[in-house]
């Protein structure tokens, strides 16, 4: 009778129909663009003594000021859970954030459609996209198709409203040139490349604004 229960259950479950796609439906948080909603922290602390030295440095230098408090907890969120300090991923964290001010969307809203491809470095920038956005492969809300032209460059919908978001060339090349002198240095993805990297990072990471590093296109009603 168990057993007969509970494959009941399960062919009920099964034959459900799926969910509504979660762009533009209530009922998700709703929070406002330059707030983070959290779900299991009250928040990110912004005092230096918790953050190792290099992203300390940029709190003492006034980052959070500059670029508000959004961003650099999308960009640290995407660190630790790309686990790796990389210069995509910032990009990425960036495009992010900015896509959400343009749109003036909610989390886990927003569907990506990604030109980065599936193959690192590029494919780095969709982590940063998904925190940033909180719109995820699970979701069905991002998609990287295969190129073999990568770019740092996404369109971003929220119901009738679409954008384009590319990184600027003089910007691209800055980091194709970080890039080229640690492979130079030190060779491709050894340690020591790794670490030029990181530290490239925190000047991407203090330089690149997001309000005038990307291209804006819309493609949808604004």
């Amino acid at each position: 009778m168990k057993m007969y229960a509970g494959i009941l259950l399960l062919a009920v479950v099964f034959s459900l129909p799926a969910p509504a796609h979660p762009t533009g439906m209530k009922g998700h948080d709703m929070t406002p663009p330059n707030t983070r909603p959290f779900k299991v922290l009250r928040g990110l602390p912004l005092n230096a003594e918790a953050y190792q030295e290099a992203a300390a440095k940029l709190l003492r230098e006034g980052i959070v000021e500059r670029y508000g408090e959004e961003e650099w907890t999308a960009i640290v969120l995407t660190h630790e859970f790309h686990n790796h300090v990389g210069i995509m991923t910032v990009v990425g964290a960036k495009m992010a954030v900015r896509a959400r001010e343009l749109l003036e969307a909610p989390m886990r809203q927003v569907r990506v459609v990604a030109e980065t491809g599936r193959k690192p470095p590029f494919s780095c920038a969709l982590d940063g996209i998904q925190v940033g956005l909180a719109s995820t492969y699970a979701q069905q809300l991002i998609e990287a198709p295969d190129t073999n032209s990568p770019s740092l460059a996404a369109t971003f919908t929220l119901g009738e409203k679409s954008l384009r978001l590319e990184l600027r060339p003089q910007y691209a090349k800055r980091i194709r040139q970080c890039i080229q002198r640690a492979i130079k240095a030190h060779g491709n993805l050894t340690p020591a490349y790794f670490k030029d990297i990181e530290a490239y990072c925190y000047e991407v990471w203090a330089d690149f604004d997001r309000h005038a590093v990307f291209t804006e296109t819309w493609l949808g009603d604004r």
